[in-house]
């Protein structure tokens, strides 16, 4: 079989997409759990493309990072680059038992502080090479997300010339992996994006490994 066709067939076999009435899309993700697509965002491209065209109900997506984007973006269509959003959905895997503390209890304010610090440092780092400026930082903190214990931080961007973007990130320790989201949106389209991330935040479930 064909790499490239086993790889698809692969993704198929791991996800589970299901309609709701109010034509939200709950997308269940592999090691992850589920949480709600909106009808005015999509899955941003490749092979996810692909699925969102031609399956009405698959099996779940079984993939590291998954990407939400604003709705029509992957066509091309132009009114739809009129504004942005973004959520990825990230999971990195640890050793059993590694990601348990902040699940259970809480991270004490030097693990707090050195987190935050190990971030700051990545995202500095990585705005040099899209000729991006960090105008903001928000340090890391402990809170909550739809129930469940997580350490949040955001920062304030710009890229060139386009308007700043608001991004918060949101870490969830489970046993043996940390999942990562993050909310992003252009600062003047906050009262066309904020309700809707929101309500994709107050979809997520995770599932305990």
């Amino acid at each position: 079989m064909d790499k490239s066709i086993s790889a698809l067939f692969f993704i198929l076999l791991s996800v589970f997409v299901c309609k709701s009435q109010d034509n939200w899309t709950t997308i269940k993700i592999d090691g992850l759990g589920s949480i709600g697509l909106p009808p005015n965002m999509e899955i941003q491209g490749g092979a996810y493309l692909e699925i969102n065209n031609k399956i009405k109900e698959i099996n779940g997506i079984s993939a590291s990072k998954v990407i939400f984007q604003q709705k029509n973006l992957n066509s091309g269509n132009f009114k739809s680059f009129e504004t942005y959003a973004r959520v990825f959905i990230r999971t990195e895997k640890g050793s059993s038992g590694e990601y348990q503390k902040l699940k259970n209890s809480s991270l004490s304010a030097n693990e707090v502080k050195e987190i935050n610090d190990a971030y700051k440092s990545e995202i500095y780092g990585s705005a040099t090479l899209v000729n991006a400026t960090i105008l903001e930082w928000y340090p890391a903190r402990m809170g909550t997300l739809n129930g469940y214990k997580c350490l949040t931080m955001g920062y304030k961007r710009k890229v060139g010339t386009n308007s700043p973007t608001l991004s918060t990130l949101y870490f969830f320790q489970n046993y043996n992996r940390t999942h990562i989201l993050t909310f992003e949106y252009r600062i003047v389209d906050a009262d066309t994006w904020q309700t809707t991330f929101n309500q994709i935040k107050n979809s997520l479930t995770i599932k305990e490994q």
